[in-house]
Order: C-alpha cells, then structure tokens, then sequence
C-alpha cells in the first residue's frame, strides 16, 4: 500500500500538475491527498483524470483559498467517512489483513486565530482506539523548535495546543526518511526559513495493522512543500516483491509440452460458482506448472531461440 500527501498549492498551475504526474508515474500510490487546490471540483477531476484515477472526493476552495481532495485507485476498497474545509477522512477495508482503516488527509488553518478550532475538529475524528487511524496532510504547526531553522522562534503555547490534541488522539508520529524539513519560504539569507509543517502520524492500532510504515520526503522543483510518500507493507509483502516476475515466453507456444500444460490447468479448476476465483486458480497453477516445467527441460529450449 502506498499513498502520497502533498501541499500542491494550487492545481491551476501546469507545471504543478506535470510534477504531479510524473510522482504518480513513478511511486504508483493508491492514494493520493492533496490541499490547497485552490480550485473546484471540475478542475480537480481533470486532473484526476490524467493521473489515471477513478474515484475522488472534493472539497472546494473558497475563492483562491483552501480546498482539498482525496483521490483512490478503482480497486481500493474505499468510502467515504466525513469531511469539512480541513480534512476528507475515508473507511478502508484491507481485504489482505482483513480489517478496516481509517484514512484522514488533514490541513491545519495557516491562520494561527482559526487553528485552535483544527484541533477540535481532529480530535472529534478519533475513531476507536481498537481501528487503525493513519493521518497524514499538512498541520501547519510544530511540535517544537528544533523542527524550525531560521526566523523567530514558535512561542510555547502554540505548540503545545498541537501536542496536546495529538496525545489526546493518541496519534504518534511515524518518523520520515530524507529531509527533516518539508517546507521552506524560498527566500534568502536571514529572510530564510525552513520548517516540518507536513506529517504522518497513526495510532497503537495502525502499529499492528502493518509491520512496517516508512514515510519519506520527496524531493520537488519550485513549490515551497514537499510531497510525503508513505509505504505500508507487511514481510509477506516484501518478500513477494522480491520475488522473480513471471513472463511467458514466446517461443513455449513452439512446444507441445507447454499447450498441453496450459490446458490441463485451466481444465483442473472448471467449474464452480466464482468464476473470477477460478480464474485466479487457473492463472497461479498454469504458473506454477510452466516455471516447473521450463526448469526442467531449460538445456532443450536453447535451440528454439
């Protein structure tokens, strides 16, 4: 599973949506939240079209400000659980660890009068603690001064209004792998000043959901945010993408042996009431037969190349 949470700030902008692209081209997320669209929903659904994705949830932007959206690959199975102008929460059911979880992608309000209200509104998210709750977006808070390079330093009060909503969610945070910043002012000299303002944090029950979640920081051209990758898998999933793809070779449909493999295994399974399991069963033992058999006999195909 791997989803991606970025800041664009503003899909109206091409060179912004070619980056975009080109993230989703080369991480390949379920998952992708985005805030300050600073657009509507037609917008963003064009977008979303071009990333190659089904399903989405808007929120709008008022004006030139704000606005968010989940967007989902067709074969995750999601729906929507609540919204407002500072988060889109969806319910997630993994049908690999047999559960569900909740998804929040979160936006803090810049404006520090209004942020105090962010936090309620995250605490009134929290679901069980015994359901896995993974949230990720940008709090435009810190949860201390060591999380800020240049510039004043973030009075006391303000961050311990974020740490304490955060503990009261029982939200910890997941770490990040590359720059211990994810946004910057792009200013110079004195004027500049970089700060971790974008997250994920989960809960104890998200801990036991996947053994491991690795968040990394992307690297990105010309926008002050930078997108955060975040990759759940378990150890059966790692192994298995370590795993030798399988490819069916051309010159196999030369042998008889390899048409007399194939039929047998789709004649093993037929029958039955769920067909697309039929399939699945057809496709793994038809596999699984071919690598047996193409083992074997490897030293006899050299002169059919």
């Amino acid at each position: 599973m791997k989803l991606l949470s970025w800041n664009c700030r503003g899909l109206g902008n091409p060179r912004t949506v070619r980056e975009l692209h080109q993230l989703v081209k080369e991480k390949s997320p379920q998952v992708v939240f985005l805030s300050e669209t600073k657009c509507n929903r037609e917008r963003v659904e064009m977008v979303r079209n071009r990333l190659g994705f089904v399903n989405s949830f808007v929120v709008n932007s008022l004006g030139r400000s704000g606005g968010l959206a989940m967007i989902w690959n067709e074969n995750l199975n999601a729906s929507l659980f609540s919204y407002s102008r500072h988060h889109i929460s969806l319910m997630i059911k993994s049908e690999e660890e047999g559960r569900e979880w909740h998804l929040t992608g979160f936006y803090g309000d810049p404006a520090l009068e209004r942020r105090k209200n962010c936090w309620d509104i995250l605490c009134l998210l929290r679901p069980d603690r015994t359901c896995p709750w993974l949230c990720m977006g940008d709090f435009n808070e810190l949860v201390s001064n060591e999380e800020k390079m240049g510039g004043a330093e973030r009075p006391f009060f303000q961050m311990e209004s974020f740490r304490e909503a955060l503990d009261e969610c029982e939200l910890g945070d997941l770490g990040y792998v590359g720059s211990s910043f994810t946004w910057c002012n792009k200013r110079e000299w004195r004027d500049f000043i970089k700060e971790r303002l974008d997250r994920v944090l989960g809960n104890s029950a998200w801990q036991s959901l996947f053994d491991s979640t690795i968040v990394n920081v992307l690297p990105v051209e010309n926008l002050d945010h930078t997108p955060l990758l975040v990759s759940c898998f378990n150890q059966q999933d790692e192994l298995y993408a370590h795993k030798r793809l399988f490819r069916y070779e051309a010159f196999w449909s030369k042998k008889q042996e390899s048409k007399d493999i194939i039929q047998r295994a789709w004649a093993v399974v037929s029958g039955g009431q769920n067909r697309l399991q039929n399939v699945q069963k057809a496709l793994k033992n038809c596999m699984q037969q071919l690598q047996a058999w193409a083992k074997s006999s490897r030293g006899n195909h050299q002169h059919l190349v």
